[in-house]
């Protein structure tokens, strides 16, 4: 499967394309044919990486766009390994932009959000942070969001929304959960208002997805929004799920995992269906979670808070 630079970019992959773009880079630099006192990384024209120019100049300020995107703490060898790359391309900027440089991306890296282990996403209520596949190669993160079109949310245009069958499904399974709880208390019906809206995924992208392994967090979600309960942003979800609330197996968990670990350095738990055939190793501060069912994932995301 060909999967171009940009679409990692377009995916939320930071550090992935960052580090396709470094790799180039360190083939070689030359000087621009067009522009003499510009140097170019010839490399980079090869494949696209959504660049208006191969210059140095060009390059530095797409690291800086980017850098600025990252949702959150990097660990201390990774920033390390960006400072010193982005250092050496500095170097070979024009010199009236270098201080300019010094002064933007090294202070990025630098900053709170990618420097600090408690910095975090903030809470959201109805929406939270899920892994899925592109094809069978690809995985990435992304925000599902669950929306009530009855208290006027809109969904923006050019925004893939989850299959009216996987909706239903994950609706029947919270209303089904929340009437076990509490069958004195009747569940309103508002499945024909609810959609569930993927975070600035390109359409094309998301339907070479398998979206069954988004059940289990549009259920999250949903139960999130009935209940007025905050999703912190330390927790990814991935898994699919029945009407009846039984979690279903994910695809490619392995690859998933290693997106965490490469681009979400402020993640400690990771909630996937438990499979006693997969292999759960503890990687750092991260805890991986398996569920069987969703009253499990509501008290591993909700807990101390319901």
């Amino acid at each position: 499967m060909n999967f171009l630079p940009k679409q990692h970019l377009e995916i939320g992959n930071y550090i992935k394309y960052l580090d396709e773009i470094l790799h180039k880079c360190e083939k070689g630099i030359e000087y621009c044919k067009i522009c003499p006192n510009e140097f170019v990384c010839s490399e980079l024209e090869k494949d696209d990486f959504g660049l208006s120019d191969a210059t140095i100049s060009g390059i530095l300020g797409v690291i800086q766009s980017v850098l600025n995107k990252i949702p959150g703490y990097l660990n201390p060898e990774k920033r390390n390994d960006l400072n010193k790359h982005v250092r050496l391309y500095i170097n070979e900027s024009p010199v009236h932009e270098r201080n300019t440089w010094e002064n933007s991306i090294l202070d990025i890296l630098l900053d709170e959000k990618l420097s600090s282990l408690a910095y975090k996403p903030r809470a959201k209520i109805g929406a939270v942070r899920m892994l899925l596949t592109y094809g069978t190669k690809i995985s990435f993160s992304t925000y599902l969001k669950c929306l009530n079109l009855e208290n006027k949310d809109r969904v923006p245009k050019n925004t893939s929304t989850l299959p009216d069958v996987v909706t239903t499904n994950n609706i029947l399974a919270v209303k089904q959960y929340l009437q076990s709880k509490r069958p004195d208390i009747a569940v309103p019906d508002t499945s024909a208002q609810i959609k569930f809206q993927f975070d600035e995924i390109p359409p094309a992208i998301i339907q070479r997805c398998n979206l069954n392994d988004t059940g289990l967090a549009a259920a999250v979600c949903y139960y999130s929004m009935l209940k007025k309960l905050p999703i912190t942003g330390d927790i990814v979800i991935t898994g699919g799920m029945d009407n009846q609330g039984k979690v279903l197996q994910a695809d490619s968990l392995d690859d998933k995992i290693e997106t965490v670990l490469r681009e979400l350095h402020f993640i400690n738990k990771i909630i996937i269906p438990k499979n006693p055939s997969f292999v759960i190793s503890t990687h750092g501060n991260i805890n991986i979670i398996g569920a069987d069912n969703l009253e499990q994932a509501i008290n591993i995301v909700f807990k101390n808070h319901d």
